[in-house]
């Protein structure tokens, strides 16, 4: 796939994972589940964000481990601290709420949402 359309398919992918997130919080269920979908929305912007650097190579970001390691060598993302300050943030708390059955309030989604605010402002993608 050409890198153009992994970054058009991620930034769409990001934009539902935040639909389902306003979804969940319209209808105030589910408080765990919009935490997790702010994440992916997170990881899928992300992505688009990474896969639209010139020197990407594509399929390059297949795991976790691989979008914390270009999140903390890209430059701009690295001189932002996007990993330190912000993703990691979103993803410790997502994977208490998948993996650990931790219980997530209100209070802690709308932090992973000024996270997720600061993500999309300091990342501008370019189409």
């Amino acid at each position: 796939m050409k890198k153009e359309d992994l970054v058009k398919k991620y930034k769409e992918k990001s934009e539902e994972n935040f639909k389902l997130y306003e979804f969940l919080a319209q209808e105030k269920r589910f408080v765990e589940w919009q935490a997790v979908s702010i994440f992916y929305s997170a990881l899928c912007y992300v992505k688009a964000y990474l896969y639209s650097m010139p020197n990407m190579p594509e399929e390059s970001i297949t795991s976790h481990k691989s979008i914390m390691y270009w999140l903390t060598t890209e430059r701009n993302a690295k001189n932002l601290m996007i990993f330190e300050k912000y993703y990691n943030f979103l993803y410790n708390y997502s994977r208490d709420a998948r993996y650990k059955c931790n219980k997530i309030n209100e209070k802690i989604v709308t932090r992973m949402l000024e996270k997720y605010r600061e993500i999309k402002k300091l990342l501008s993608i370019n189409l």
